[in-house]
């Protein structure tokens, strides 16, 4: 009797260690994993279960992980901020790494992916913050989450592979790595917002033949190296902040006739020469261009569809010489101002022209044309090499604003039609002095 008393409290005894017992000391079969001398093998997808118990020791001990065969993702929060882990081997299998699998992975270095990788996609915050040099997608990778390398600040290299079914960069996927050049395959679809953003060594961008991106989205490509750029033919909206603050940036080059929009300060601050707007684009947004020091040479096309020039779109320019398209019908506020224009042509279809437009420019001659109803505040106030300016209409614009011509030093000579109209009165009894008709004869 006192035998069998002793073998039930031996009995449980031994249930009790077991429910205690550290995992790795469990036989692989019943855990689903195995650590052996720092390295990690996920035998099976319940591997991963038993594995979110581990202890804080054993999760800081691995250095490498291997999954088996046969194992089709990795969940979220996997391997998080295991901070000796150094290797990763994925199988052919896997189709998804989970969302964070290996945030903070300080020391991760290495992913290696088995030929014939099923991968379809690489999860938000996979690979954030880990220590990779270089990545190979494998071409079964369908869709890259935001921020999946963002603050990898040694990946310098990222190489998709041949064959490539990557449709989607999501956002900020590569943001503040070192990427020094990158190659986006045909078949991507989406650039998302801010997916290379802060990329402070990349130089080199390429797109590949008969890719069809419509779209690169906001601050895609913002505060990076990049000295000249090709924007396939493909795209149509060049979106806000999508290359501001590329102060290296030289060239760009328009190719084909699908770009129908260019964002708000999408090239600001740049160091752009020379710009040719494609006859496609229908819409410039504000301050688009702005404070490109070095850009002296502005180009649109005769055949230019061109509907709107935002707000100071091209404020703080070095452009000297402006045709405005036939097509517009309002130059917008602020469109020139402080910029090096000296000549300017506006055509018959402008009807509008706001405040301050050719503010603090070189102009030294405008001509107004017929079609001109408005002009409002402060148009040409500053110019001061400006002097002379005609008004093509006999009957004077509908609206005349304050200052339009304020601190126009040089300026001599207002001419108007002999038999013009309402040029007098209100906000033109300062200039009544230069007004001369044509009949007047003067030189």
């Amino acid at each position: 009797m006192r035998r069998n008393r002793v073998f039930v409290f031996l009995r449980f005894l031994l249930a009790i260690l077991l429910l205690w017992m550290p995992k790795s000391y469990l036989k692989a079969e019943e855990t689903g994993y195995d650590l052996t001398n720092g390295k990690l093998t996920i035998l099976t997808a319940d591997g991963f279960v038993q594995w979110n118990d581990a202890n804080s020791g054993q999760r800081q001990s691995v250095t490498k992980i291997e999954i088996a065969e046969g194992v089709r993702s990795i969940p979220v929060y996997a391997f998080q901020d295991m901070k000796r882990l150094q290797m990763v081997k994925i199988p052919a299998s896997l189709d998804t790494i989970g969302g964070a699998a290996f945030f903070r992975c300080m020391r991760l270095s290495t992913v290696q992916f088995t030929p014939g990788s099923k991968l379809k996609m690489i999860g938000a915050h996979a690979f954030r913050k880990t220590d990779l040099r270089s990545v190979f997608i494998p071409a079964s990778v369908k869709e890259i989450r935001n921020s999946a390398f963002k603050e990898c600040l040694r990946l310098s290299s990222v190489t998709f592979a041949e064959k490539s079914s990557l449709r989607i960069i999501g956002e900020w996927a590569f943001s503040q790595t070192s990427l020094v050049s990158v190659s986006i395959p045909a078949s991507v679809r989406v650039i998302k917002k801010a997916a290379f953003l802060e990329c402070r060594h990349l130089s080199s961008l390429k797109f590949a033949p008969g890719i069809d991106l419509k779209k690169i989205s906001a601050g895609a490509f913002s505060l990076t190296a990049l000295r000249a750029v090709v924007i396939p033919e493909s795209v149509m909206v060049i979106d806000e902040r999508a290359f501001r603050y590329c102060r290296r940036l030289l060239s760009v080059e328009f190719s084909g006739f699908g770009l129908k929009e260019i964002g708000s300060l999408a090239f600001a601050e740049t160091a752009l020469r020379s710009v040719t707007i494609p006859a496609s684009v229908q819409i410039i947004n504000s301050v688009a261009f702005l404070d490109c020091k070095n850009l002296s040479s502005l180009y649109f096309s005769k055949d230019a569809d061109l509907g709107c020039i935002g707000i100071a779109a091209f404020y703080g320019t070095n452009v000297e010489s402006v045709v405005i398209p036939s097509s517009l019908a309002t130059i917008e506020v602020g469109v020139f101002s402080h910029s090096g224009v000296r000549s300017v042509s506006i055509p018959e279809s402008v009807e509008i022209i706001k405040n301050g437009a050719f503010s603090y420019t070189r102009l030294e001659s405008v001509l107004i044309p017929k079609s001109v109803k408005v002009i409002g505040d402060e148009v040409f106030s500053n110019c001061l090499e400006l002097k002379e300016i005609e008004f093509m209409s006999s009957k004077a614009p509908e609206t005349f604003g304050e200052d339009v011509f304020n601190n126009c030093l040089s300026l001599t000579t207002i001419r108007i039609p002999k038999d013009g109209k309402g040029y007098s009165g209100f906000n033109w009894e300062k200039y009544e002095r230069f007004i001369k008709r044509k009949s007047d004869n003067v030189a």
